[in-house]
């Protein structure tokens, strides 16, 4: 006998005229959940494709401009305060695209990426 039959048996005839109605609302729950559960995983599928979406289009944006970028800043620079400085193609790349990102779309170039100072500021 299991618990079911016996919890019949102890409660007497009234308890067995409810069994099926409270089948029928455990059910009814049951799939209740699990549809709101199914529409959750959609809502949030959705939503994380929309942002995938978003992120690979920034981020085209950004290399674009970083190419764009290097492409059009020389690789030696004729100041005279930079006499020993060699530009890396790949750090002016890194600096026009956080420029790009700051600034946005407005028009803007830059005229030249040199060292800092004589590192004063480290001295600190």
């Amino acid at each position: 006998m299991n618990n079911l039959d016996f919890i019949l048996v102890v409660s007497g005839s009234e308890v067995s005229a409810n069994t099926s109605a409270t089948l029928e609302i455990v059910g009814v729950g049951f799939i209740f959940v699990m549809v709101v559960l199914a529409l959750l995983a959609m809502v949030t599928s959705a939503l994380g494709a929309i942002f995938i979406r978003f992120d690979a289009k920034a981020a085209a944006k950004a290399a674009a401009a970083a190419t764009v970028a290097a492409a059009l800043v020389p690789t030696r620079t004729s100041d005279p305060e930079a006499l020993d400085y060699e530009e890396d193609p790949a750090l002016i790349a890194v600096i026009a695209a956080a420029v790009h990102t700051v600034i946005g779309d407005r028009a803007h170039r830059i005229v030249s990426i040199r060292p800092g100072g004589s590192g004063e500021a480290q001295k600190g």
